[in-house]
């Protein structure tokens, strides 16, 4: 953020301030207004296109107080990236005002994202006699939805789904009103005039009751399912406290492991069944209000099956008035997970889920406030005391960042935990977390959020970036562009996320631990050491590969990935497999002999997938990374050693070596060892010969930065280890920090990395010709 031409405050008395950054759907203009009056300023303010512009005049003293009161206490919502001012002649107004806003075309422009409710709207709800009282649509121009009804800017009632909406005559008083906190609030509504709930069952026949949310609430207690729509989207909704009516959810959504996510009813709830930091409270308590990953509390009372085999709980505060009130009748934990058969799209229009939920939900709480963008509840978890984004969603999205950024560029993501990023005038914005592109309705959902987002923010796209895997839906969606298209190494893309967030430019060290990603060789990368930059990297050590049977079925069937591992090394001893599998296993031997149905891969991933499956952790799967996730889980925090490994240069290139490492687990695993001590050492192995290579490649390529990036590490164990032993040595280490790790991050380096290749080109295109 930064005041041009502020020099001209000596000899000015009228200025046009044009202000930039998330200032629309924040209470911005009331806010403008109420300081002009204090500084007794006249002119106005509007919203245009994505900014607010201010025409202002005044005593030149005043003025200067006004505009940097402005800049330096702006609403709490606010985010001021820049302010331009510009000096003008006359004072033709005698008093201040909000003018009409305009369509007018903006060079930057933002979108508030979707606002936790404030605790003054809290005390609204609960207050008897009131026309909010147990109101579930309460909001001000401190909280509520933003970027979900948003149709276009600028951001004015009109604009957004609750133009359906007519404000009653308290409400417009209230709306009209420079003094009240609902002040040009668009949402702005009361159970007069504004959306209503209905409580209905499966067969779409309407519940008659006086309190919807209170029947709703007694429902959950009673061991239902509830579809409940909400700012976003549709969640799935049932006790926290109930095992049975959790294994049902679980049986209907066929999710029959992946964790599920706990609303608690206040941060004393949370604090009985959790352990949480400092850190992790003001996380939890800010107003994105994302589910936040915590350590469960050794005798957590909660039932087993809401995060089998995990150590922490995914846990969010309530965010909207229907959720506070929900709580009121004696619940203090239900389980909220996102409104959807595993793998789809979440629901968010009332027939579209009830159609799709209805033999998932024995209930469905609806309203008429149309949601206009899908939206899905953000995940993040607490590093070395930072926030840590693990997915962008409701209350983190759209997010802008200034990366002057020179080109109109789109850039499609990854075939999984996919998201898209545009770039604008220097900034880029990236979408919301949009699933797995390999479901059809993902698809569908994916198309109609980028062409919304490029509307929105008035973009016309001349380029479009995209994994360099030929069969993925974002790359075919490329080839339909008629523009110039760029396709992007997956890991390299890992890299640059990491090095655009921390706004390195120079060559860097890339330590990335991923799961899949074609590589340039036309292998499955993914336990890779690049140096590099922006534009381009070398591979300078990987795992050494393996021939892995069974496409994607040797994901989810992990012991056919120890299987492949096992072949590879000549190890005929197959003690983890059942006596049913054994057919299989014969098979499988078979096809690897002839190098049928077989891919190279240097995944880390993978490497995983074959410990878990070796010690009994996890044969088959059904989400990803859960053999990884719990493997992590058991690792005995006090276990220090760890398992022989050797790295040996070929071609320029060092590999590192797996056979000693599964000799060394296949060992303890003959003598007896418990898995928790395994799964350290294993941890412990990759922690060493991370630091081994690193320093090797620094030392060789005189390279001190080091960015660690790739899904692998959203474990925390290796991720803290390897970040400690690297500083010890000196290294400056970097991490995704709000930019997520795993594939969520793909689309941000590849936008980052296709503006990097365009400017070098031109670079050279100007050497060219003037050589």
């Amino acid at each position: 953020m930064y005041l041009k031409n502020s020099k001209s405050f000596n000899d000015k008395k009228r200025y046009l301030l044009k202000i930039y950054g998330i200032v629309q759907g924040v209470g911005f203009r009331p806010f403008v207004y109420k300081k002009a009056k204090e500084y007794l300023i006249n002119g106005w303010v509007n919203n245009a296109g994505g900014t607010v512009v201010i025409d202002c005049s005044g005593i030149k003293d005043n003025l200067k107080s006004f505009i940097l009161s402005l800049i330096k206490e702006p609403p709490s919502l606010a985010k001021i990236e820049k302010v331009e001012c510009i000096s003008l002649e006359g004072s033709p107004y005698e008093d201040f005002s909000i003018k009409e806003s305009t369509e007018k075309l903006s060079k930057i422009k933002f979108v508030s994202p979707d606002v936790g409710t404030c605790p003054k709207c809290i005390e609204d709800i609960m207050k008897k006699k009131t026309d909010r009282y147990r109101y579930a649509f309460t909001n001000c121009t401190e909280c509520g939805p933003r970027y979900s009804i948003i149709k276009a800017l600028p951001y004015d009632r009109k604009t957004t789904t609750m133009r359906s909406f007519e404000m009653c005559s308290s409400c417009k008083a209230e709306y009209e009103n420079p003094m009240s906190r609902r002040f040009h609030a668009q949402p702005n509504c009361c159970e007069k005039c504004g959306p209503t709930l209905t409580l209905i069952n499966n067969k779409k026949e309407i519940i008659k009751c006086d309190d919807p949310v209170l029947e709703t609430s007694k429902l959950i207690k009673q061991g239902k399912i509830i579809a409940i729509k909400g700012i976003g989207g549709f969640h799935l909704v049932c006790s926290g406290k109930d095992e049975e009516a959790i294994e049902e959810l679980r049986r209907r959504k066929k999710r029959p492991h992946k964790p599920l996510a706990l609303m608690m009813k206040d941060l004393e709830t949370a604090r009985k069944y959790c352990e949480i930091s400092q850190a992790e409270e003001k996380v939890l308590t800010n107003n994105k209000r994302p589910i936040v990953l915590v350590n469960k509390k050794e005798l957590c009372e909660l039932p087993q099956n809401i995060a089998a085999k995990q150590n922490k709980l995914g846990i969010m505060l309530p965010y909207t008035p229907l959720h506070y009130l929900l709580f009121e009748e004696d619940i203090e934990v239900i389980v909220m997970t996102s409104g959807n058969i595993s793998g789809e799209p979440i629901r968010y229009k009332n027939n579209e889920a009830i159609d799709h939920l209805r033999k998932v939900a024995d209930y469905f709480l609806i309203h008429d406030r149309e949601i206009h963008v899908p939206i899905d509840d953000s995940v993040v978890k607490v590093v070395f005391d930072k926030e840590a984004v693990i997915r962008r969603a409701r209350g983190y999205s759209p997010y802008g960042i200034n990366l002057r950024i020179k080109r109109n560029i789109g850039a499609l993501g990854a075939e999984q935990k996919n998201t898209f990023c545009v770039s604008r005038n220097g900034y880029v914005y990236m979408s919301q977390y949009l699933g797995d592109l390999r479901y059809l309705d993902v698809f569908k959902n994916y198309q109609y959020i980028i062409k919304h987002l490029t509307n929105l923010l008035d973009i016309q796209l001349e380029v479009f970036a995209h994994d360099k895997h030929p069969d993925y839906l974002s790359t075919y969606y490329a080839n339909k562009q008629q523009v110039r298209k760029i396709s992007v190494q997956h890991h390299h893309a890992h890299m640059v996320s990491c090095m655009a967030e921390h706004d390195i430019y120079e060559p860097v060290i890339g330590v990335i631990y991923d799961g899949t990603g074609l590589g340039i060789d036309g292998a499955v990368w993914g336990g890779e050491f690049f140096i590099g930059t922006r534009d381009s990297f070398k591979r300078v050590a990987h795992l050494k590969y393996v021939s892995i049977q069974g496409g994607d079925k040797a994901i989810r069937e992990t012991w056919r990935c120890a299987l492949s591992y096992l072949y590879s090394i000549g190890y005929d001893e197959l003690n983890f497999i059942n006596e049913e599998e054994k057919e299989k296993v014969e098979l499988v031997k078979q096809t690897l002999s002839l190098g049928l149905n077989c891919y190279k891969s240097s995944s880390m991933g993978r490497l995983f997938d074959c410990v878990a499956a070796l010690i009994g952790i996890r044969k088959c799967i059904t989400y990803d990374a859960q053999a990884a996730i719990e493997l992590e889980n058991i690792a005995d925090n006090s276990t220090t050693e760890h398992y022989k490994y050797d790295i040996y240069a070929k071609n320029n290139m060092y590999q590192i070596d797996y056979k000693s490492i599964i000799d060394g687990v296949l060992k303890d695993l003959k003598d007896g060892e418990i898995a928790s001590v395994i799964s350290a050492k294993f941890h412990n192995t990759i922690v060493a010969f991370t630091e081994d290579l690193v320093c090797k490649i620094g030392k060789c390529y005189s390279l001190n930065k080091v960015v660690l990036s790739g899904g692998v590490f959203e474990n925390q164990y290796l991720l803290k280890n390897i970040y400690q032993r690297l500083k010890e040595k000196q290294f400056q280490i970097f991490y995704n920090e709000q930019i997520p790790t795993n594939d969520g991050g793909i689309s941000f380096g590849q936008l980052v990395i296709a503006d990097a290749i365009i400017e070098k080109e031109e670079r050279a295109d100007v050497s060219c010709h003037t050589s």
